[in-house]
């Protein structure tokens, strides 16, 4: 490939995931602009293809690979006709409600195929950020996650805009709800995770950068720049609206701070700095502990998200072990939904992703997340014996992925494509990252009378 093509690829998934800000931030499956994401997405998924066939990808990024060609199965799997019907109940008695009402249809996978099948057009933006991102090299990955740095500060700034608008204002983005401090996200719940995302990330950064300042490569006070950065989206959290917010946001600053290395364990009772920020990471794990236990009491008492879960749970049950179909959720759930579910308005989503991907691809989509759950411990595993620059710009992407994987727990975060995209891309930077990543040498400096403050 030529050098000239290749610098096209850093700009090329920049311009990608502006785009999926900029059109994907509404909670709404397959609309009219995800067509031309998903277009905008095949020369970026294109060059990557070929930037990786070209370098050859790492044993990292190969099982990324393989964990992403997997959840890509699924839906053409689901699109393939099933013969001779199933042991599901449900499918049993759709088949004798069809056979009674003298009905020819060929069974398919999936309930509903021309959903399914936008599922799987809908993968594309996703699946070629991570595949960009995991071609990049060098400097290229920090400038990729100062560009998501960028996009996510430019949103909240937005989302202040659009707060201080009237609510008949022409100006307003989605003109038919409220979307309080969402900016260009619908549901502000995603702006809490979008939040979370970029503290993390500004931390993995100031990490980085301050290892990049001890071999004289930027300057010595940028890292305070991400701190600060850092500071900012912490406090822009609780705006959000979002109760779970606070909850994931403090174990992630956490994890952050201790797998980045901005928190050094053998350190604690040494250095005075590491010892101070050892009692605030655990005074944010108690914090963070204690709001998840009463932003659960609350869900409970007040919302409907955990009964949502446990009607998704038994209508999946119901549909084992092939599953509904991915995007067959909405028709499939209000014919299982409880009476206190029977709402005006129809249940979109789960708001619990887990129990929605059980409901949509039954066992087969069960192993597929077990798969990328083990892949990602293992990454953490790895990170917890790694060092310097690399596993601290990969352990900021952990701590983001991880983020939204906790909030998918009570909402649907990666049912947006800004934050399924930008979820990716970041994948694909822990992937390539940890490929570079050094294995930590546990050296006795401070006995040897050499200090690393």
């Amino acid at each position: 490939m030529p050098e000239s093509v290749r610098r096209l690829l850093l700009p090329a998934t920049i311009i990608l995931l502006t785009a999926c800000w900029l059109g994907g931030g509404v909670t709404a499956d397959n609309t009219a602009i995800d067509e031309w994401l998903q277009l905008l997405a095949l020369p970026v998924l294109l060059l990557a293809v070929a930037a990786l066939a070209e370098d050859g990808a790492s044993p990292q990024v190969g099982w990324g690979i393989a964990v992403a060609g997997l959840i890509l199965l699924l839906p053409i799997l689901q699109l393939l006709p099933i013969g001779g019907g199933t042991a599901a109940p449900a499918r049993q008695m759709l088949q004798a409600d069809l056979a009674s009402a003298g009905v020819q249809a060929t069974p398919h996978w999936s309930l509903a195929p021309f959903a399914t099948e936008q599922g799987l057009w809908a993968l594309l933006p996703a699946l070629a950020a991570f595949l960009a991102a995991a071609a990049l090299t060098g400097s290229q990955r920090r400038r990729l996650l100062q560009a998501v740095l960028v996009l996510l500060a430019i949103n909240v700034i937005f989302a202040f805009f659009q707060a201080g608008l009237p609510r008949d204002s022409a100006l307003r983005l989605y003109q038919d709800f409220d979307a309080g401090f969402g900016g260009l996200l619908a549901n502000t719940n995603h702006q809490a995770t979008a939040c979370i995302i970029g503290m993390v990330l500004a931390v993995g950064l100031a990490a980085e950068a301050r290892l990049r300042a001890r071999s004289g490569q930027t300057h010595p006070h940028r890292r305070w720049w991400y701190l600060g950065l850092a500071g900012f989206f912490l406090l822009m959290v609780p705006l959000s609206t979002s109760r779970a917010g606070m909850a994931i946001a403090l174990p992630a600053l956490a994890i952050a701070l201790l797998l980045t290395g901005a928190l050094r364990l053998r350190e604690i009772g040494r250095s005075r700095r590491s010892t101070i920020l050892a009692m605030a990471v655990v005074v944010l794990a108690v914090v963070g502990g204690h709001a998840a236990m009463g932003w659960m009491a609350v869900d409970q008492a007040e919302e409907l998200r955990h009964v949502m879960a446990a009607a998704t749970l038994r209508a999946g049950q119901a549909q084992a072990p092939l599953g509904a179909g991915i995007g067959a959720f909405v028709p499939v759930f209000a014919q299982a939904a409880p009476p206190q579910l029977q709402l005006a308005n129809y249940v979109n989503h789960a708001h619990n992703e887990y129990a929605q991907w059980w409901l949509a691809t039954g066992w087969a989509g069960m192993t597929v997340l077990a798969l990328v759950l083990a892949l990602l411990a293992v990454c953490g595993w790895r990170l917890v014996r790694s060092e310097g620059r690399s596993a601290a710009l990969a352990a900021g992407c952990f701590a983001a992925i991880c983020a939204v994987l906790a909030h998918s727990w009570a909402d649907y975060p990666l049912r947006t494509l800004a934050l399924m995209s930008t979820t990716g891309a970041l994948a694909g930077l822990m992937l390539a990252c940890l490929a570079d990543a050094r294995p930590r040498t546990f050296r006795r400096d401070r006995v040897a009378g050499i200090g690393n403050d």
